[in-house]
């Protein structure tokens, strides 16, 4: 099987760096060339079917993963598309954005789509002056509409990027965004853990979210800029005792869950979607907390060090044993294979 990733090259981007290292799992599989934006072989504006003539000749490969996630990339690739033009895969990460557009373009123009998440209860509407309106959703829009193959393809987690740390220098961690209509749970963490830590003396990092849209947050400019980003991002989440977040109103399994389980340190956050599936267990690999509970979780969990390092042990077992990228690149060559026919 050849593939070829219509994709933006990620290995210094924030958040996006492991999307790198799958696609290098699957060239372990399969032969693959990559064709999107930062790679050798991009040419900007190239039409798709020029692309891969350019770089296969008279002989096309079998896929073309876009797995950049970017709906007017695959919305260009849907427009593109000919008989001629290999089979198409895309990649859905945030379905609460555009989802009808999503579901138009992955119906017009591709063959298969990966998606990070099952639904999302709510739709955003963009406003004017950079806001936005939640409101709800059918959840069973995608699996309803959707009219080719699909494939549940969670976030994951990378043994060169997150590992476990015996040194623990910090209690408590809480990076990343907290506006409050998106992430209720989140903006209260925020801006009541440092006073909570200060009084109980817990050693306590709190930061938002490093500035930039997802496929533009360069890493190595952002920690010129004093970010907590790649490695560094990396080794203070492994260095913490406990990193506490929320799914956010989607209840999406957001990449946290993974990179954090993945570094040895303990989860707290609310229960995600689809939680059995990824086989997410409260109180056994991760623990599960409310707006009106973390509190007191947090200082139960701080306190008891044998029940905190067993769960976080248990829930680095878990996503080594089901969400690795390692184990991502099978489950993508194999849809590739069911799509085959």
């Amino acid at each position: 099987m050849r593939v070829l990733f219509n994709t933006i090259r990620s290995a210094n981007l924030v958040n996006l760096n492991i999307v790198y290292y799958l696609e290098q799992e699957v060239a372990k599989l399969v032969d693959c060339k990559w064709s999107g934006s930062g790679w050798e072989n991009h040419v900007p504006g190239e039409p798709i079917n020029e692309t891969v003539k350019r770089l296969y000749g008279g002989d096309p490969p079998d896929f073309i993963v876009n797995s950049s996630a970017h709906l007017e990339e695959n919305k260009r690739i849907a427009k593109e598309k000919t008989r001629e033009t290999p089979k198409t895969v895309m990649t859905v990460n945030d379905m609460h954005v555009n989802p009808e557009e999503i579901v138009s373009t992955a119906n017009e123009g591709f063959d298969g789509v990966l998606m990070r998440y099952k639904y999302s209860p709510y739709k955003k509407t963009p406003l004017p002056f950079n806001l936005a309106l939640y409101t709800k959703f059918d959840e069973n829009y995608y699996l309803d509409n959707l009219e080719i193959e699909r494939q549940h393809f969670p976030w994951f987690t990378d043994h060169r990027i997150y590992k476990p740390s015996e040194e623990k220098e910090l209690d408590v961690v809480f990076l990343g965004a907290y506006r409050r209509r998106v992430y209720p749970l989140r903006y209260m963490i925020y801006n009541e853990l440092p006073r909570l830590s200060e009084k109980k003396g817990w050693r306590c990092l709190v930061r938002g979210r490093p500035p930039g849209r997802t496929p533009l947050r360069d890493i190595p400019e952002l920690e010129k800029q004093g970010y907590i980003v790649g490695p560094k991002y990396a080794e203070t989440i492994a260095k913490a005792k406990v990193f506490i977040f929320g799914c956010s109103i989607f209840r999406y399994p957001v990449s946290k869950f993974f990179e954090i389980m993945g570094s040895g340190t303990l989860v707290m956050a609310d229960r995600p979607q689809s939680a059995d599936e990824l086989h997410f267990e409260a109180g056994e690999n991760y623990v599960e907390i409310k707006r009106g509970n973390w509190k007191k979780k947090l200082e139960y969990y701080l306190e008891d060090d044998a029940e905190r390092e067993r769960i976080a042990r248990n829930g680095y077992e878990t996503v080594m044993k089901h969400h690795t990228s390692e184990i991502r690149a099978r489950q993508l060559v194999d849809f590739l294979k069911k799509l085959e026919g």
